[in-house]
This record gives structure tokens, C-alpha cells and sequence, in this order.
């Protein structure tokens, strides 16, 4: 058995966000990084992308679509703990699904952390 998750994340980070925390952006959407892995995914289906660069408004723009294992997890804890106080606005910054799931669980930044929130009870 796989303990897959399908994650997507989409949100904008603050034009003011320090050096370091968008190099450690950069450094997960390549190599080896969290949010590196492109093309077909394995188990979640369609593509496995991530992007950042700065978007409209004076905002640095990400946009991840990733398949992680459940190992990867705290990985991604850290990394939403790290970017959380550049997030804005408040809201949804993602989604993940455990890929056996039907529905997934929404990320949304609440009191400057991000925090999942079940869609469906199981």
C-alpha cells in the first residue's frame, strides 16, 4: 500500500518576504525539494508541476501540484509554518488528499498558520 497524497497549493506571498524564505522556496521546487517533481504523477493522476515568480500586484506568486509521501509530511508542515507569515490574504492556500480519498482537505491560513480543515467527514 502507497501512503500518497495528492497536495496543490496556490497562494502569494508578500513583496516584502526575506531573501532566505524565498530562497528556501526556490530550493523545494528544485532538486530534490518538496515541491520538485514534474510530469505524470504516479498514483494521484494528472501532472506533477510547481512554479513561483513574481505574480501581479508586487507578490511573489507559487503554484505546486505535487504527489508526497506520508513520510513528506512534517517536510511540508515546515515549509507552510515558514511561509505562513508572508501568506496573503487570508484564506485557502491548498488543498491535500490522501489518494485513496474521494474528497480532500482544504489548507487555509487562519491567525497566521496554516491549518487543514476536513471537507468530508470520515
Amino acid at each position: 500500500m502507497a501512503d500518497l497524497y495528492a497536495l496543490d497549493l496556490a497562494f502569494d506571498l508578500l513583496d516584502t518576504t526575506p531573501d532566505d524564505v524565498l530562497t528556501e522556496v526556490r530550493r523545494q521546487l528544485t532538486g530534490d525539494g518538496l515541491l520538485s517533481t514534474r510530469g505524470p504523477a504516479w498514483r494521484v493522476g494528472g501532472m506533477l508541476v510547481g512554479e513561483f515568480g513574481p505574480g501581479e500586484r508586487g507578490v511573489w506568486a507559487l503554484t505546486a501540484r505535487q504527489e508526497i509521501h506520508a513520510e513528506q509530511l512534517p517536510d511540508l508542515e515546515d515549509l507552510l509554518m515558514l511561509l505562513a507569515p508572508q501568506i496573503r490574504p487570508p484564506g485557502p492556500v491548498g488543498r491535500i488528499r490522501f489518494y485513496e480519498h474521494e474528497s480532500p482537505d482544504l489548507l487555509v491560513l487562519r491567525e497566521g498558520r496554516v491549518v487543514q480543515l476536513a471537507l468530508d467527514p470520515r
